[in-house]
This record gives C-alpha cells, sequence and structure tokens, in this order.
C-alpha cells in the first residue's frame, strides 16, 4: 500500500510520479457487492415469522439510516457502484457538479475519477467525460483546472475537495434514497462532516452554501495537517519539497480513514451562513464517540455547525440511538471505506452502496418497521470483492 514519503526501503521516495502511486493506491478491482435477493427475501420472511411468534408490535417508525462522514474511499468509487447509471440520481448529481463547477472553478467529477486505478472503468469514464463535454455538462476550462490542482495522486487527500466530492454524492444519495422510501419514512443518522448533506438534505441549507462552508472548513484543516506535515519534515531533516509535504499530508488522512490514528481538528465558520426550518429533521453525532442528538431547531443547526471536528473521518463505530427511537437500519456507506465492515445484507445492518443493494432494503428489509431485537449483532470483518455488473453505458447521459 502507501508508505508515507518513503520508500518499501525506507528510503526517500524521489522517484516519479507514477513510482510514487503505486504507494499510494493498489491497481484494484472495486468491490461492488451484489446481495442476492432470494437471501434479502428469506430473511424478510424469517423475521416476519420470529415478530408473529414474539408478538412484536410494529410501529411504524421511520427507518434508520446511518450515514458516515464520507460516503466513499477511494477514487472513481462511485461510477464503479453504477450510481452514473440511475437516472435520477444521476440528474441530481450533475447537477451538483456543474454548481461546484461555478462555484470553485474545477470539477468534481475529474476529481473524483482522475486516479482511478481500475482499467475496467477507465474507458467508461472517457465515454462520460467525452458527452458531458459534447453537451455542455462540463466545462473544458474546469476540467483543466482540476487537473492542473489535483494532478498528482497525493492530492486526492487534499481535505477541502475531498469535502466537496462527498457533499455532492452524498446529499444527492440521500435525497435519492428518501424519494424511493414512499410508503416507509425514512430517518437519517449522520456523523461528522456528513451534517453538510443532511443539512441541504433538510432544507436548512442551500447546496451553495454548504459548498462554502466546506471549502472554508476543509482549508483550515487542510492548513493544520500540513503545519504538522512540515513540522515533522523538519525533526527528520527531510526536503521540504511539494512532493514529500503532498505525500506526507496525504499519509496523514489516510491514517484518521483508516482508523489508524486520531485527528481533533475543530473549525470556525468565517461567515455563518444563512438558515431555513428544518423540513426534515434528523441525527446527529459529532463523532462516532457522541451520543447522537435530534437536531430539529434553527438553533440545534447553528450548534451542529460550530461543532464540526476533522476526528469525525475515523472509521469507529457509532454510538446507538436511543431504544425509543431505534429501528431497522442500513448503512449509506461504499464497500472500500471501512465502516462498511458492519453490514453484512442483513435485517439490522444492510448495505447501501449501489441502486439495486437500495432497492432490495426498501422493498424488503425497510417495510417490516419496527425495533428489531431477536437476532445478532455481526462482526466487523472486512467485505470481500464481488463480480461487476455490467455498465450500462446508454444511460451515463439523460436529457433535462
Amino acid at each position: 500500500m502507501f508508505a508515507g514519503n518513503r520508500k518499501s526501503d525506507g528510503k526517500p521516495a524521489g522517484g516519479s510520479a507514477n513510482d510514487n502511486q503505486r504507494y499510494a493506491w493498489k491497481a484494484r478491482t472495486y468491490s461492488v457487492p451484489r446481495p442476492s435477493r432470494k437471501g434479502i427475501q428469506w430473511k424478510a420472511s424469517a423475521l416476519r415469522t420470529l415478530q408473529r411468534l414474539n408478538k412484536s408490535h410494529i410501529s411504524g417508525r421511520p427507518i434508520t439510516v446511518v450515514v458516515p462522514a464520507l460516503f466513499n474511499l477511494m477514487p472513481a468509487e462511485n461510477l464503479a457502484l453504477g450510481w452514473l447509471n440511475e437516472i435520477d440520481a444521476l440528474g441530481t448529481i450533475r447537477h451538483r457538479m456543474t454548481a461546484v463547477s461555478n462555484l470553485t472553478g474545477w470539477d468534481p467529477f475529474t476529481f473524483h475519477t482522475l486516479h482511478n486505478l481500475d482499467s475496467y472503468y477507465a474507458s467508461t469514464i472517457s465515454a462520460v467525460r467525452d458527452t458531458w463535454l459534447k453537451e455542455g455538462r462540463l466545462q473544458r476550462n474546469c476540467v483543466v483546472e482540476t487537473m492542473k490542482r489535483y494532478g498528482a495522486p497525493y492530492h486526492y487527500n487534499d481535505i477541502p475537495a475531498r469535502l466537496v466530492e462527498n457533499l455532492v454524492f452524498q446529499s444527492s444519495l440521500m435525497d435519492w434514497v428518501s424519494s424511493r422510501a414512499v410508503d416507509t419514512p425514512v430517518s437519517y443518522h449522520v456523523m461528522g462532516t456528513g451534517l453538510l448533506s443532511a443539512l441541504v438534505w433538510s432544507g436548512a441549507l442551500s447546496f451553495d452554501a454548504a459548498v462554502k462552508i466546506a471549502l472554508d472548513t476543509g482549508a483550515q484543516w487542510n492548513g493544520s495537517v500540513k503545519r504538522m506535515a512540515t513540522a515533522e519534515l523538519d525533526r527528520k531533516g527531510i526536503e521540504k519539497s511539494a512532493e514529500n509535504l503532498g505525500w506526507l499530508c496525504f499519509d496523514r488522512v489516510r491514517q484518521v480513514l483508516e482508523g489508524r490514528a486520531v485527528l481533533a481538528l475543530g473549525a470556525t465558520l468565517k461567515k455563518p451562513p444563512t438558515f431555513e426550518a428544518l423540513a426534515r429533521p434528523f441525527w446527529y453525532s459529532v463523532t462516532a464517540a457522541d451520543d447522537p442528538v435530534r437536531l430539529e431547531t434553527l438553533k440545534d443547526v447553528q450548534w451542529s455547525l460550530e461543532s464540526l471536528n476533522f476526528a469525525s473521518w475515523s472509521p469507529r463505530l457509532p454510538r446507538p440511538l436511543p431504544i425509543d427511537a431505534a429501528d431497522v437500519k442500513g448503512w449509506l456507506v461504499s464497500p472500500e471505506h471501512m465502516m462498511s465492515s458492519t453490514c453484512r445484507w442483513t435485517v439490522r445492518n444492510y448495505l447501501l452502496s449501489t441502486p439495486e443493494s437500495v432497492s432490495l432494503f426498501l422493498d424488503h428489509i425497510a417495510s417490516l418497521g419496527g425495533r428489531v431485537t431477536t437476532l445478532p449483532q455481526p462482526k466487523l470483518q472486512p467485505l470481500k470483492a464481488q463480480e461487476r455488473p455490467p455498465l450500462a453505458r446508454a444511460k451515463v447521459s439523460t436529457p433535462d
């Protein structure tokens, strides 16, 4: 995997960008989970039987969907998981990508796919980019600017860009899940920086305002990480080149993402945004170690934004919701993310990473309602890579 700013033999990494890229990611096949429809139906049927035997009461409470601070870990994961093949999700994602480009001058699609190392998706990425450029969905100058800013592999862990990328995808998927859950209302439990996506979903914050907060907060955290990395290079007597500093910052962020370190960094908003009333309340945890709080008022929103902390990127399991609020839950997270290890396609912890898996969850699990008390908690184990689904390239572009 990655060896910081040093090669595996302990010598400073002074090779080419391609050499360093080998230490950033492995050339890999992204795991694309394909849950068994028959298996899910069987589990749902078994649970209904247990509920009848135990005379359980179906309360009709909203199902809980847990939303970690970040949705994905690797470049191009959202493309690999098929979200750009789902027409309704694509419409929102593309619209928000355009909004980010207008605000920042760089393109989230290019940022998200620039350092993809799975050649299976390379041709699809090129096809999407060419189509969107011809249709005017992407601005060529924004694509060029993105490559200029984030061309080195270590730039994928640039904190402001990662926050904006996550906001685009995560908020779009939260909207998509809610729109599919017509018969069963959804209640979200978000952690850390997932708050920005939830505020957009709830109507309390405009998407443009959320982007500005992500850039402001991310810039403060980026500055702190760079200062620590610079001090470390000084202590070790290593040249403070852009490459050495970039790889060391990449490694520090990666350690937090993988749960190998916790970095507690707060942030102060330079210009507080304008809030609206929450149309849809939700649960929020500052970090996984903190008790969840129900956000319902404008005062709650203001407090939550002041509480944002970089420590929330550490993939630790959150504290449970109060017993009167807990319910069947799914996890809105990609299979490469460390948090996905808690998910096993069960009725208690269900991985919501692809359009197909969300549909199965809503059709066969969410409709059960009520609190599940008879099934054991799954053990934390990494997911295995599974067969790729076929790519429906014809669906990458949709008419307005």
